[in-house]
């Protein structure tokens, strides 16, 4: 078992187990603890190439292509979590991060109702923080815009598929919309696009 070390509050109490991560070669462990650094270390990041080298330090490891390991749920609060420390460079891969993580699959072996739980308190955590989502769509760099809006549309089509409430309403949404018509059509279009049937 890997314990988190690390002043992110919410990898404190982080425990993993060697297959909560990919561990196709049997380097289960060495790659929970490298992953857990990296969610430390990236939201302070302050060079690209160190940013990014981070990110597939956690893409490759609690998700694969869409698929979700156990260490996913357990890690999206410290990724979440490290919003409020990132810096220019490493936001957009610490969004990307958590999108990767929220929108992944739960095990297919996993009953209906526990993948569904998953994906219902995955989408809640990521809900908790939708009016910084908002912020950098509105105010953020074309990059922290672009992945904002992907987590945004997370959130806004959710209830389509999950037991779960928006925390933004439609009229609310059509404000949004309505702004970044006027101030960033470009903007305007990735989201009206995102949150489409």
């Amino acid at each position: 078992m890997v314990q988190a070390v690390s002043n992110n509050v919410f990898l404190k109490a982080v425990a993993l187990m060697d297959d909560d991560v990919w561990n196709g070669d049997g380097r289960g462990a060495e790659r929970a603890q490298t992953m857990l650094d990296a969610i430390r270390d990236l939201p302070l990041a302050t060079v690209t190439e160190d940013a990014q080298a981070l990110y597939w330090q956690i893409d490759n490891v609690a998700v694969i292509q869409g698929s979700l390991f156990p260490a996913g749920p357990k890690i999206l609060p410290g990724l979440v979590g490290g919003l409020f420390l990132s810096t220019q460079v490493s936001r957009p891969f610490l969004l990307e991060a958590i999108y990767q993580v929220a929108a992944g699959w739960p095990d297919p072996q996993l009953s209906i109702y526990e993948r569904e739980r998953i994906q219902t308190d995955m989408v809640r955590l990521v809900a908790g923080v939708t009016w910084y989502f908002i912020y950098l769509i509105v105010h953020g760099s074309d990059e922290e815009a672009l992945h904002a809006v992907d987590l945004l549309a997370l959130i806004i089509t959710a209830p389509r598929r999950l037991p779960i409430v928006t925390p933004i309403n439609d009229q609310e949404l059509n404000v949004l919309l309505e702004g970044l018509k006027a101030l960033n059509p470009h903007r305007h279009d990735d989201l009206s696009s995102a949150i489409a049937d």
